[in-house]
């Protein structure tokens, strides 16, 4: 009797082992205690970010996205130095802690505003993302040039700040501004070239800057996009040739520049005006060769690109704005 008792005690505790196994019969799962993560990101660098939770201590590294949380009401715990006369600091971010000027900020300085997010510039910051990370800093490399990039940041820091509504609102604000230039212009299919002066050298802008892109809002035909096959889709420039323009003869053409003004102008005088084909072009004959300011067209302008399309718009259509 006494074995039967135990064999049974035995065949009851393999039994109940048993059932705590996976598999080996029904199984309610667990919740997780960690729950789903706030937001999954793949930003402007291919890296798909995870941000396990709403960010408190948000540190901005670029004028457009410092802006772009201006834009829903968002708290920083730090910013770069806005230094440039074309771009203007918000009020409410006058006392917040300055990690550096945008082209050499200091990771020392970003680390002490113990941030639990880093909004960062694609091109002026990814190197420092590695270094970021080890300190346990979530960081998104954004790239803000074209209008979409506009609409699809600025989604993505209301998203942060938990204010997607307020940053929908300002978009739709923004398509109508830009709307009502549009519907004033005449469809003439004009079209254009965009060059692009430093002191070193001359280059002819594609749609993926921000010239190219307000120009391609508007209507107009770029007529150096045809070269962008051979240098990538991303690219913002492809090499001048006066042959080229000649060959395509543009309707208007546009001057963005960067660096001293007597240099650019050297540098235009002897690469391009100098040329005798320059004289025969028809955008420069009909006197439609614009110069486009700083800080709407080399500076991104951010929440400021209905001003962009509208400045471009009214120069090549000067009657129509009075």
């Amino acid at each position: 009797m006494k074995k039967c008792m135990t064999a049974v005690f035995v065949c009851m505790g393999l039994m109940l082992a048993c059932l705590g196994l996976a598999g080996c019969g029904p199984e309610k799962q667990a919740p997780s205690s960690d729950g789903p993560a706030f937001a999954q990101v793949t930003d402007d660098a291919g890296r798909t970010v995870t941000i396990k939770e709403k960010p408190q201590r948000i540190v901005v590294l670029s004028t457009s996205l410092l802006n772009f949380a201006d834009a829903v009401d968002g708290n920083l715990a730090g910013r770069a130095s806005v230094q440039s006369d074309a771009a203007s600091l918000p009020e409410r971010y006058s006392n917040v802690p300055e990690v550096g000027p945008v082209y050499n900020v200091s990771v020392e300085k970003i680390m002490a505003c113990q941030p639990d997010l880093v909004l960062a510039n694609k091109n002026q910051h990814e190197k420092l993302i590695p270094l970021l990370e080890q300190n346990g800093v979530t960081v998104l490399a954004l790239t803000t040039k074209t209008y979409d990039d506009v609409k699809r940041n600025l989604t993505l820091v209301g998203k942060l700040y938990g204010k997607e509504e307020m940053a929908q609102e300002k978009i739709a604000a923004m398509d109508k501004e830009i709307q009502a230039v549009k519907e004033k212009i005449p469809d003439n299919h004009l079209t254009v070239a965009i060059l692009h002066a430093t002191p070193s050298h001359v280059s002819l802008e594609l749609d993926k800057s921000i010239a190219g892109d307000a120009a391609r809002i508007l209507g107009f035909t770029n007529v150096a996009q045809d070269g962008a096959d051979k240098v990538g889709n991303s690219a913002e420039k492809v090499p001048y040739s006066m042959e080229a323009l000649v060959e395509k003869d543009p309707d208007v053409i546009f001057i963005t520049s960067m660096g001293r003004s007597d240099k650019i102008e050297e540098r235009l005088r002897q690469d391009v005006e100098s040329s005798p084909a320059w004289q025969t072009l028809t955008a420069v004959r009909q006197k439609r060769v614009y110069v486009l300011p700083e800080n709407l067209f080399l500076l991104n302008p951010g929440l400021d690109y209905p001003q962009a399309v509208a400045y471009m718009a009214k120069a090549v259509y000067q009657e129509v704005f009075h």
